[in-house]
Order: structure tokens, then sequence, then C-alpha cells
């Protein structure tokens, strides 16, 4: 299950795939394939962060992705939560946290940042002019719309901004965030789907009466996809889904004290390869026609010198070649000495043979240090997924320490929410299991 990143390999951008599955049958592994799924768990290993070494989500593993009362949540006939807002649509959020992840309270405010829409444009149309607004609340519980976070006289690079995350370090906030598009494309044109890492910085201010951002750096774009550790725009001209350098998430690693950022992008290349470390030992689905579209990795960049907005790419710690092409929005949790990485994905981004057990879901792994061997949880991954009979109820789950998951409501019985839906909790069992404990009916940060 092991790869160690090649000049040529893949990303991706486009439209909506639809879903499509061939053969039924499951091929016979190679005799000397690697990787874990099938039979007991491989010996964890951990390389140098620096290292080359990048572990794999196998086909063999995902095949075993199955819902049950462990992992799926419950199936909503009406929204149980009050919009966060009347003026706009809400959708990826994530809290103010400190370097060690945990959320922070400022003077006994906490702080939500999400990306928002104007609720006068439709609910499926958000994305392509998403901003991002910021939110307050006394007990995490209630929330107050504070607006757009960036002042209407600062132009960020980019035509939107996307997710990312929001870092304290003394009085000022480190915003992360995806600058998406390149200023003047057109629909249509391949520029229009770009993306660029970029950080800006403010002053907090907090007291009785609210939460405001006051001195602000210049916006600067601090990550680009290579072409060679991760997949480009150009490269990923020919695949059918959108492709992915986006979501930085910025963390200071327990093991070594040192700053790093994890972020969603490809595999270089116009399409990965499916060789034996990305298929694992089997069973699995026969390869079918286009497989090596489907290559999502979870990047890695890190700091130099402890700086807060200059880093270097790094090789990724985790691909997905010929299983899913979006690892969405990845971030770390640290329990017991261990590391458990997490990330979004939906099930039409599960290549065409794996789509029709996909599901839109929380995934995890665990191992025994950021670049490591890490072991799916609960065999295939899955930790959270939506109810099959409405695969597109939540999205966007981001796993706070202590097993609280938050995540947005896509869509009730066929209704556009596009607000935070009620938290959920999940446990860890042992090292590597999970089990879904209970959804609250508020949508609660802690």
């Amino acid at each position: 299950m092991t790869r160690r990143p090649t000049t040529a390999m893949a990303v991706l951008t486009g439209a909506a795939l639809a879903a499509s599955t061939t053969a039924t049958a499951w091929a016979a592994p190679p005799d000397h394939a690697k990787g874990r799924g099938g039979g007991p768990p491989a010996a964890e290993d951990s390389y140098p962060v620096d290292g080359d070494f990048t572990d794999t989500w196998t086909r063999t593993a995902a095949a075993t992705w199955e819902l049950d009362d462990s992992n799926t949540l419950p199936l909503l006939e009406e929204s149980p939560v009050e919009p966060m807002s009347d003026e706009v649509w809400v959708w990826d959020t994530w809290p103010l946290t400190g370097l060690d992840t945990r959320t922070e309270n400022v003077r006994g405010w906490k702080i939500a940042f999400s990306l928002t829409a104007d609720k006068d444009l439709d609910f499926v149309e958000r994305h392509w002019t998403a901003e991002i607004g910021y939110f307050i609340s006394r007990d995490g519980r209630d929330w107050q719309y504070q607006g757009d976070l960036f002042p209407e006289d600062v132009d960020p690079p980019g035509q939107r901004e996307w997710a990312g995350s929001s870092v304290i370090v003394g009085d000022r906030v480190y915003h992360y965030y995806t600058a998406s598009g390149t200023e003047g494309a057109a629909d249509g044109d391949l520029e229009y789907f770009r993306q660029r890492l970029a950080v800006a910085s403010a002053r907090i201010v907090a007291g009785p009466d609210g939460v405001e951002f006051t001195d602000w750096t210049d916006h600067e774009i601090i990550a680009a996809a290579d072409g060679e550790l991760y997949q480009s725009l150009e490269q990923s001209a020919g695949s059918p889904i959108i492709y992915g350098f986006r979501d930085p998430w910025v963390f200071r690693n327990p093991d070594d004290g040192e700053i790093y950022m994890l972020f969603e992008g490809n595999t270089p290349g116009a399409r990965a390869e499916c060789d034996e470390d990305d298929l694992g030992p089997g069973p699995y689905p026969p390869l079918e026609e286009g497989a090596g579209f489907y290559n999502g990795n979870i990047g890695l960049a890190a700091s130099e010198g402890g700086s807060m907005t200059e880093f270097e790419l790094l090789p990724p710690i985790m691909s997905a070649n010929c299983v899913n092409q979006q690892l969405e929005r990845p971030h770390a949790t640290f329990r017991g000495g261990d590391v458990y990485l997490w990330t979004i994905t939906h099930k039409f981004t599960f290549a065409p043979a794996l789509q029709d057990t996909g599901s839109d879901a929380l995934v995890g792994f665990v191992g025994p240090s950021l670049r490591s061997d890490y072991e799916p949880l609960n065999g295939s991954g899955l930790v959270l997924s939506n109810p099959p009979e409405n695969n597109t109820q939540s999205y966007s789950w981001y796993v706070m320490p202590g097993g609280f998951v938050e995540s947005f409501l896509d869509n009730v019985e066929g209704e556009y929410i596009g607000s935070l839906g009620g938290t959920a909790k999940i446990a860890i069992q042992g090292q590597a299991r999970t089990k879904l404990v209970k959804v609250f009916d508020t949508p609660f940060i802690r």
C-alpha cells in the first residue's frame, strides 16, 4: 500500500459526473500485491515528514464500504434547525482554532467562518460566487451573522473564496483560504477553475458587543499546483470532474513542534496509473475505463522557519488513485500518540465501479505519525455517511477534538437548507474503529 510520488501521475476539472458501474465480479489479487484491506492489518510504520512516502487508500479497502447503524446518519423528514442567516446560504464551516487544532474563545466569543452566498441565488449556484463570512456566539449554539470576513475595499486574488482555516496566534488571526478562479476568466474557460492557496491576517478585537478584524495584511498566494507533486489545472483538462488544489488547513504537529498545512490535491499527470499499490491485495472491482481519472490525494506543505505565510510543498501523505477523485477539506486530530486523518468525499467522485456502494461521507484513517502507514478506520475508511434514502442530506463534516462533528444541511425532503445542521458525536473504540453516538438537535461548536 506504499507509493512514492513520481513526476508523471494525475488531477482534474469539469462538471458533475453521472454515476456508472461496470462488471460486478471482483478481481482476484496479484500474488505479490501490497496493501491493507481484506486481511490482517499491516504493521504501521512512520516516515520522515519531509520524505517521499505516500500512503494509499486502496481500492481493496474502499470496496468494503458498507452502511450500518454505526456510521449512518438518521434520515430527516424536516429540518431540525433554524437557518443561521436569512441573508446568505451557509455551507463549508470551520471554527477559529489555535495551532494545536483546538477551538479558541476570544473574550468569551466563539467564532465560526463559513462559505456564504446571497440567498437571491439558487443554492446549487452558490459555489461560483462564494465569499467567506463569519458568525459569533457566546455559547457556541446561537450564532450571529457578522457579514463578509474581508473588507469591501480589499480585492482578494481570484474570483471567489473557497474553504480553508483560521488560526489565532497572539492577537492576530491568519485566514487561509482557496483563491478560486483567475480574475477576468469567463465561465467555461480553463482559468475559471484555477485554484491556489492564499492567506491574509488581521488583528482580532473582541469586546462586549462583538468581534472585529482590523489591521489587515495584503492577501498572498502561498501555494499553487506544480504539475510534479500535484496535478496542475492544465494536466487536469481531460478529467470529468474539477481538479483540486484547495482547502488549506494549518496546524502544529505535536511530534516535531513544526507548522504544516494539509490541503486537497490530485496526483500529477493526466491520469493515475492504477498500480498494485493503489489496488491493494483484493478483492476489488475490476478496473474500469477511466479509473485513472480518480486520483485524489491529501497534500502537505511545511512552514519555512516557523512562518505563518511561507510554505514549501512536500509530497502528499495519502493518495486515492483509482478509488476517489476528491479528498476534500483534510484535517487531523491527535489522540494517544496517534494521528487521526479526516477527509470528506462524494458518491459521484468514487471511481465508477465503486459508486454503487460509495456515498457522501466522512472518511478517516489512523497512523502513528503525520507521514505514516495509515489504517483506514473501520476497515474501509467510512466514518459517517448520509442515509441512502437521501445521499445529499448533509456534507462537509469537520471533526473537532473530542469527537464532535459539525456539518451543513444541504437538503431535507428536497428542500434546500443551506445552514449548519445538528452536531454529531462519534466515539473512537480501540484505535481504529468508530461509532456514531448521537446527533444533537442544535449546531454547536465545542
